[in-house]
């Protein structure tokens, strides 16, 4: 019987210690379902143009008045990292991009740009800060005086591989600007880190160019992006009426705008890879490489601000193989997106946006979208038909497309004004209705209304055609103040 009990008691035992080793295994828990949930971090906020990390996993963020912000351990912290005082503030401009050095942990480099006044003329600097107790100090120019406009200022950031700062800038509306070597503007700029001009930049050698330009002939550059496996860089790019653009970055190479945009083509310059009419308003782009969406790995994700979306983009090399839209018209105008070192998603809302966006409760916002495991909040998406590129040279344009493609963007099809202009109508031309007054302004623009001057960007010849066929309209009873 003793016996009996001592071997009961070797098999409890042995039951027990099986058991043991059996739940000491590691857990493997399933793939998350391609759900996902969308946590408000930070709202009440004034257009956050730029998200991001530091490697203690705070947030930075600037905001468009003047603002760079903290957010930390689950906390928008109060009091702002640093202040710009009296930051112009008029349609688009103000503080906008920034990034960290590769090298943070050691030297606390922050980089900004920002709009300023000089002489009373607006302008765009990168200035480089040391992060150090929650504040910006130590200032130093990395490049300061490009030429600015409360449109089409760039602004975007980015440190590539090779360790050098990538800059751009837009054409400030003045379009041949972007064609003129000897300007900073509608150009993809490389330096240093401390602003000094690598001597492998392709125009380092001339004399009559400016030795920062990497490439050049765009329009209003808001998002770029290094593809991680190839090092590849691709641009996205505002078109005018339409005709926003997704490119391959090359060194030294002329993308055309203004003599050509949407899909047309010449020699020497580069037509897009992808071309989006209507406007899809692209804004920040990034390729997702991350694993808590092993759905979203390896595309490159642009941030929509007019098209209110993130565009999904899946690249073969440099061909475009599918493009979805998600969360289409969720959460308004989308800007700055970014990978968090959770491996989720962050992005900011647009919506304070003079003249675009239409002010929500509580907007702008800096969202974060990370998986919820349910496969009921699936990110749905709307597949989008991608037209094959024509090689053929463009069709002669006519005066009619000359104007959808340049004009109606902000005075409407008809001259009827849109919503960036609907103040301005009141009968007549605020500038003269007169032919001769309308070839005037759209010869040197109006840019205190945000007009640009197409002067250099399209022939005297056309400049005369489109004024007449304003001039024309006009005579038909169309009244349209601008």
């Amino acid at each position: 019987m003793k016996t009996k009990r001592i071997l009961i008691i070797i098999c409890l035992l042995a039951f027990v210690g099986s058991a043991f080793i059996y739940d000491s295994r590691p857990v493997i828990s399933p793939a998350p379902a391609d759900g996902y949930k969308i946590d408000t971090l930070a709202q009440d906020l004034v257009v956050p143009w730029q998200i991001t990390f530091l490697p203690d996993n705070s947030m930075l963020f600037t905001e468009r008045p003047g603002r760079v912000r903290i957010y930390r351990d689950g906390k928008l912290l109060p009091k702002p990292a640093f202040v710009i005082p009296d930051m112009p503030l008029h349609n688009k401009s103000g503080l906008l991009g920034m990034c960290i050095h590769p090298n943070f942990v050691t030297n606390r480099f922050v980089y900004i740009a920002n709009n300023y006044l000089q002489d009373n003329q607006m302008r765009l600097q990168i200035t480089r800060y040391v992060f150090k107790n929650d504040t910006l100090t130590n200032p130093f120019t990395i490049l300061k005086g490009i030429p600015a406009n409360q449109n089409h200022t760039g602004s975007r950031l980015v440190f590539g591989p090779d360790r050098k700062l990538y800059i751009t800038s837009g054409d400030a509306d003045q379009p041949a600007l972007a064609q003129d070597l000897k300007a900073y503007n509608g150009k993809i700029l490389r330096v240093n880190d401390d602003g000094t001009i690598p001597s492998d930049n392709p125009f380092f050698n001339n004399d009559t160019a400016r030795k920062e330009i990497w490439t050049y002939g765009h329009r209003n550059t808001q998002g770029l992006a290094f593809e991680p496996r190839t090092g590849t860089l691709f641009n996205t790019e505002h078109g005018p009426t339409g005709g926003d653009e997704v490119n391959i970055i090359r060194k030294g190479e002329n993308y055309g705008w203004p003599v050509i945009h949407h899909r047309d083509t010449r020699d020497g310059m580069n037509s897009p890879l992808a071309e989006y009419t209507p406007s899809i308003g692209p804004g920040e782009a990034m390729f997702y490489s991350a694993k808590a969406f092993p759905q979203l790995q390896g595309y490159l994700l642009v941030a929509c601000l007019r098209g209110e979306s993130i565009l999904k983009i899946q690249l073969d090399h440099d061909k475009i193989i599918s493009q979805e839209v998600l969360l289409k018209q969720q959460y308004g105008r989308i800007r700055s997106l970014v990978t968090g070192p959770d491996g989720y998603i962050y992005f900011s809302t647009s919506q304070i946006d003079p003249g675009e966006g239409q002010p929500r409760p509580h907007y702008d916002m800096i969202l974060r979208m990370r998986p919820s495991g349910s496969a009921n909040t699936a990110l749905s998406s709307q597949k989008l038909v991608i037209t094959k590129q024509s090689n053929k040279p463009a069709a002669k344009q006519t005066t009619g497309t000359m104007f959808q493609q340049l004009c109606a963007s902000c005075h409407g099809n008809n001259l009827q004004g849109t919503d960036k202009t609907r103040n301005l109508l009141a009968g007549k031309f605020k500038y003269g209705a007169d032919k001769k007054s309308i070839i005037k302004n759209i010869t040197n623009g109006i840019t205190d209304e945000g007009m640009p001057s197409w002067n250099g960007a399209i022939s005297k010849a056309d400049i005369d055609k489109v004024a007449n066929y304003i001039w024309i309209k006009t005579r038909k009873g169309i009244r349209h103040k601008s």
